[in-house]
């Protein structure tokens, strides 16, 4: 492969640059937005949170807010996860699109491998430099993130079993790295701008939510046990599953008997049990998840490269 194909000056990756030129600037705005209502969330936003009680992720209900920033801090927390939660989804869009479908449907790329620039080249140089860019810009959002959920761990806003997982770890990086190649994927199937775009997200959300069903099971659930006169104990972190223990110790699911004796002696009931995911489980079940993103990235990766070498073989 030419050296010149990765010079920002000149051959392939100038050529790319300059044709999505508007695409980066737009990148870089909405990194530079986030990182600025980030920021202001953990300085002003934090200090104004007034936060009362025990700000511990594993205490439930441990503390609150009620300054005068508390719903502004929410809000911005809940537009920055929002956006980040969505980005794969407009990542493999744009793949499927602008990026790489529309070359195909108007034959630009055609014209491209007849002057000296091999097709599994191309690919390669309209792959990486999105991805560079996701990376840089995913990555400064997420340790940005992080520093506000460390300033106040114990509000609903910042606890990841509460809605912000995808957006406190390695997995909101490599996300977007999987919408781009299932974009691409797509374009390489469909050859149309529009057609592209649409198999890229419709692609990239049916991943995302196996991926969502998958995630409890990605590392070993705790238990905890309540008997007849507790009932269910608390439980603080992701709850999988919950019901009834037998005398013979199976769990079944809950006959809902409270305190009718004879529906719990007819049931055999003896206890309850609560399934699920504590606080500490984040970092086991982030870098899980990011293993199994990364593998199918570069599963689909592989997979457009040989659909590559097929359109184009003679």
């Amino acid at each position: 492969m030419s050296a010149a194909a990765f010079s920002p000056r000149g051959g392939l990756t100038w050529t790319v640059l300059r044709l999505h030129r508007g695409t980066l600037w737009l990148w870089a705005a909405y990194v530079v937005l986030g990182a600025g209502v980030l920021l202001w969330a953990w300085g002003p936003g934090t200090s104004g949170l007034d936060i009362t009680g025990t700000c511990d992720p594993a205490v439930a209900g441990g503390c609150t807010a009620k300054g005068p920033t508390a719903d502004p801090y929410h809000y911005a927390l809940t537009l920055t996860d929002g956006f980040l939660s969505l980005l794969p989804l407009a990542v493999a869009v744009f793949a499927g699109g602008a990026l790489i479908g529309r070359e195909l449907e108007s034959g630009t790329a055609q014209l491209t491998w007849t002057q000296s620039v091999a097709p599994a080249r191309w690919l390669l140089t309209k792959l990486a430099l999105p991805a560079l860019a996701l990376v840089a810009g995913t990555g400064l959002l997420v340790v940005l993130r992080r520093q506000v959920a460390a300033a106040a761990p114990g509000l609903t806003d910042n606890r990841w079993f509460t809605g912000s997982f995808d957006a406190l770890g390695p997995v909101a990086v490599v996300l977007p790295l999987l919408g781009l190649v299932c974009g691409a994927l797509a374009a390489l199937f469909q050859r149309r701008l529009l057609a592209g775009a649409a198999l890229g997200f419709l692609l990239t959300a049916a991943l995302a939510a196996a991926l969502d069903l998958l995630r409890p099971y990605l590392w070993p659930t705790t238990t905890v046990t309540g008997t007849l006169a507790q009932g269910y104990r608390g439980f603080t972190g992701d709850v999988v599953d919950e019901g009834a223990i037998t005398g013979s110790g199976a769990h079944i699911v809950d006959p809902i008997c409270v305190n009718d004796q004879a529906c719990i002696t007819e049931h055999n009931i003896t206890g309850y049990y609560t399934e699920g995911h504590p606080p500490s489980h984040f970092w086991p079940l982030q870098l899980v998840e990011t293993g199994v993103v990364l593998v199918l990235t570069v599963i689909v990766t592989l997979i457009a490269f040989r659909v590559l070498g097929r359109r184009v073989a003679p």
